[in-house]
């Protein structure tokens, strides 16, 4: 842009000194340029807007001159108290047929978008009117993606915003007419949840660019009555897969930043649910929700056993306690984990997790040993509580009042640690039996929810040796 602007000035500097101008380089570079600048400018605040178009009202859109009915048909869409006034605009504009004007047109349209209002036709006709009246990018625009269809232009654009990778998505809107924030006009808003709505469909294939541009496009201050459509289309298409590990992250980070993390912040995501209940109902909008709670569980699993595999010092019997728990987590069968971290520990540990670029949440554990840790976990109706160290692996039924709460800031680790309780409370250790705590463990977690650990089965049943 610059560099055709300067050689227009340079042409224009030439001619001033009396040599010719080109006689065809020029001219065409002044189409050329006219057909960038063709572009839908910066809504004016509404504050300053609202005073003159009452004062143009009372006036009336005949007698304006140019500059202030130009200012009319750009922001009398602003509030329906000025349809009238727009309209009466429209009608002289429409008869006089003056570029300017014809580009005011385009602006207050595209700017404003007033989808469920009456005067929408007539903005809609009087616009596309306008964008083929001239040899300009409108014309284009207007032909290629509809723009002046109400019900087609964002859809179309939606679409080749899919088709683009997100390196192109900022291009595309320049080319389009809609500037470098799709989050400015009223268009782009309604452009932005279809965009939403069609990456929510895509099968997982497909879905990752999208994303991507969808991340890059999102404006958290015009966007944010949106999230919810967001949400959707950044977690529907991992229902049934896995994303790779970046992209993941990627996606949890700006989710964990704009709404927060559905463990700790449920009323947000409550509030998501229920809308996107209205459009998808309420079973749908509940699933795609849990993807996200299940990626955060997943994470806080194997970054706990990571972590505490590199600080125990026996790491022989940590890898036998992580390959039995994370056969449950890879069939899906640990719907909740919480890591519970001692005083002394915790620096130690959330460093290990930060390194791998996630962002962990856990409770602090006070009282007990002080580099003692523990991982909260819930499968089917019992909570357990697995330690880091030599202490016995703790089972409650969820509905005891003892049982350790989920996603709590502090425990008190004497209670984490009890060996007593009601007859639905049992503690075991680790320590080797034929066949082994795995079968023991097993045992007790079928028995009380009837579900089968995916390698030992049933476990191992109640027997002499046993001493329940």
């Amino acid at each position: 842009m610059s560099f055709l602007r300067a050689a227009i000035d340079r042409m224009d500097a030439l001619a001033s000194a009396g040599l010719a101008k080109p006689p065809t380089t020029q001219p065409e570079l002044q189409r050329q340029l006219a057909k960038f600048d063709a572009s839908i400018g910066e809504a004016e605040p509404v504050v300053e807007l609202k005073p003159f178009l009452r004062s143009a009202a009372d006036n009336g859109a005949e007698a304006l001159p140019r500059f202030q009915l130009n200012r009319v048909l750009r922001g009398a869409w602003c509030d329906p108290e000025f349809d009238e006034l727009g309209s009466t605009a429209l009608d002289r504009a429409v008869e006089e047929q003056r570029r300017s004007s014809d580009q005011a047109m385009i602006d207050g349209y595209l700017t404003y978008f007033p989808m469920n209002r009456p005067i929408m036709g007539k903005l809609a006709e009087a616009a596309s009117s306008a964008a083929l009246r001239h040899e300009w990018a409108w014309r284009e625009r207007a032909q290629h993606w509809e723009l002046f269809a109400p019900s087609q232009g964002p859809t179309r654009v939606a679409q080749d915003l899919i088709a683009r990778d997100d390196d192109h998505a900022f291009q595309l809107m320049r080319e389009v007419g809609l500037g470098s924030n799709l989050a400015a006009s009223g268009f782009g808003q309604v452009t932005f949840a279809r965009f939403c709505v069609a990456t929510a469909e895509l099968p997982p294939s497909k879905a990752v660019s999208a994303q991507r541009s969808l991340l890059r496009l999102f404006d958290k201050e015009a966007l944010a009555g949106q999230i919810e459509l967001v949400v959707r289309a950044l977690l529907e298409p991992w229902v049934k897969e896995k994303p790779e590990p970046e992209h993941r992250k990627a996606i949890s980070e700006f989710l964990l930043d704009q709404v927060g993390d559905p463990r700790l912040q449920r009323p947000r995501w409550d509030r998501i649910v229920r809308s996107l209940a209205e459009s998808i109902g309420e079973e749908r909008a509940l699933t795609v929700t849990q993807v996200f709670k299940r990626w955060l569980t997943e994470v806080a699993m194997r970054e706990f056993f990571r972590a505490i595999a590199k600080t125990t010092d026996r790491p022989d019997q940590w890898a036998q306690r992580e390959k039995f728990w994370m056969a449950y987590l890879d069939d899906g069968l640990i719907s909740d984990a919480w890591p519970a971290l001692g005083v002394r520990a915790r620096n130690q540990i959330e460093y290990l997790i930060r390194q791998s670029g996630e962002r962990p949440e856990y409770g602090i554990i006070r009282g007990g040993p002080a580099s003692s840790s523990s991982i909260i976990m819930q499968i089917g109706d019992l909570r357990i509580s697995e330690w880091s160290d030599n202490g016995s692996c703790r089972f409650w039924s969820d509905s005891d009042p003892n049982a350790p709460k989920l996603y709590a800031k502090i425990y008190d680790g004497g209670k984490l640690r009890t060996t007593a309780g009601r007859t639905d409370f049992e503690y075991e250790s680790h320590v080797p039996a034929s066949p082994g705590w795995e079968g023991k463990f097993a045992g007790i977690i079928n028995r009380r929810t009837s579900i089968l650990h995916p390698r030992f089965g049933k476990g191992r049943g109640r027997n002499w040796n046993d001493r329940w």
